[in-house]
């Protein structure tokens, strides 16, 4: 991406308008928890505040004496507490405050997955503080978020990730026709793109991949996705055929546009597309690649953001080029690999203005073909952080935000790059080699797109 059109993303701070967290109500209007001294029952709680602004609604402990009161005036909560708490007959007054759950998964490794929650060294993305907005899957309209793993097949029996894994709800498995009309034979998970049918291989790569995404969260088994409960896509596209990449990306595509043109009726809400393939030190700009910023751009019209990741070499790509890392195209997000230590691996590419932004991909725990789990290094790993933080904003989004979202998708995917480009964690090591100069930070990104306040906000 140019320098001037990265330049742009950097300005979130102007472009986003939203409500203080810190000055949002957090309890519910309107109702008081109250403890009396001498009321045991509903009667007895009626008849002491007989002759005042209140009423009892139900009975919570009554053996205590609390009770949930609501006042018959047009007062506030704050007003009622202070009134409530200068009568005789209460112990306490106090707001129903709203709680908050914490988001820790039983899943057994999840303790491993440093690169999600690792407190005590600070490399992570903050998954944990991220989990307490929501855990992933649904948009606000309670449809099924999906992220799309284009790679070498994904094992979709994974006892991990099957109940995570993308149905084409159209089609019947194995009857040899095209019963949703979409252009593509029994593709109940995806599509292979080499045997051109819906039989998806078990791939390593893949599968590993598809777990950081979205393993299934708090099921007792193996690791957790960035995602608990999202949709993953099985695309087997990767590929050393560029026309092989852009069949897997029109699958996508097309997925895309049906679900948009019948209303969710068919198709699926990809919202972001994962990738780990390329050409080394090629020139997006040379003019000798232009499938690959188009097809980009057409997915991002859809409102798909694509993460690619570089190259696993030490080299800079704003001078060496990259496919498609190098590629200029705003619906392209770029991803390094980071460590343990918060630093760039030494085995990944960078580029102020073409690399933008890191991510954990340094000995990352997730699944594994055979209902195993294992770890693997790369930028293939940093990458489905970022994919699958794409697909995590859109499910705590604001009514705001998914207003944009129905009303111009494309608009959406750019906000979100921006947002999340913004809410990094800065770090040392990526000043100067990255759009961003920092790694991903989901807490951050979620506060911000949950707290969006207004349509109005938005360019």
């Amino acid at each position: 991406m140019p320098a001037s059109s990265k330049l742009l993303l950097m300005g979130l701070v102007s472009v986003f308008c939203f409500s203080n967290p810190s000055f949002a109500k957090n309890y519910v209007e309107g109702q008081v928890i109250v403890k009396f001294a001498d009321a045991h029952n509903m009667d007895d709680a009626r008849v002491t505040l007989d002759n005042t602004f209140f009423d009892v609604d139900q009975a919570i402990i009554p053996e205590n004496g609390i009770f949930l009161v609501k006042p018959i005036t047009n007062m506030t909560t704050e007003q009622a507490i202070q009134q409530l708490t200068h009568m005789d007959a209460v112990v306490y007054a106090q707001a129903d405050h709203y709680v908050t759950k914490r988001n820790t998964p039983n899943d057994p490794r999840f303790q491993e997955q440093w690169g999600l929650s690792n407190p005590t060294e600070g490399a992570d993305i903050r998954a944990l503080d991220a989990w307490k907005f929501g855990l992933g899957g649904k948009d606000r309209a309670g449809r099924d978020i999906v992220v799309a793993v284009v790679d070498g097949g994904v094992d979709v029996n994974h006892e991990d990730l099957k109940e995570n894994i993308w149905v084409n709800s159209g089609e019947i498995a194995g009857n040899g026709i095209d019963d949703d009309g979409n252009g593509y034979v029994d593709d109940v998970n995806g599509w292979n793109v080499f045997d051109d049918n819906g039989t998806v291989s078990a791939d390593r790569h893949g599968t590993h991949v598809a777990g950081i995404v979205g393993a299934r969260g708090d099921n007792g088994l193996h690791t957790v996705g960035v995602n608990w409960n999202v949709k993953i896509m099985a695309v087997e596209g990767a590929s050393g055929q560029t026309s092989t990449v852009l069949k897997a990306y029109g699958y996508v595509l097309k997925q895309k546009q049906l679900y948009l043109e019948t209303n969710g009726e068919k198709g699926a809400n990809v919202v972001s597309t994962n990738s780990s393939f390329g050409v080394d030190y090629a020139k997006c700009d040379s003019g000798q690649y232009p499938a690959w910023n188009d097809i980009y751009n057409e997915m991002g019209k859809a409102g798909i953001l694509s993460a690619a990741a570089t190259a696993n070499m030490n080299v800079d790509v704003d001078a060496t080029g990259d496919v498609p890392t190098g590629c200029s195209s705003d619906y392209l997000i770029t991803v390094t690999n980071t460590t343990r230590a918060d630093k760039k691996s030494s085995y990944a590419g960078y580029g102020a203005t073409t690399i933008d932004i890191g991510a954990p991909g340094t000995d990352i725990l997730s699944t594994l073909p055979g209902n195993r789990a294992g770890t693997l290094t790369g930028t293939s790993m940093a990458t489905p952080h970022v994919a699958g933080a794409v697909a995590f904003l859109h499910s705590v989004a604001s009514e705001a935000f998914f207003a944009t979202v129905q009303a111009n998708p494309g608009d959406a995917a750019l906000l979100v790059k921006k947002l999340m480009l913004s809410s990094v964690d800065p770090i040392a090591d990526l000043d100067g080699k990255t759009v961003s100069g920092g790694r991903l930070n989901l807490a951050k990104a979620a506060t911000v797109i949950s707290s969006h306040s207004s349509e109005a906000c938005f360019p």
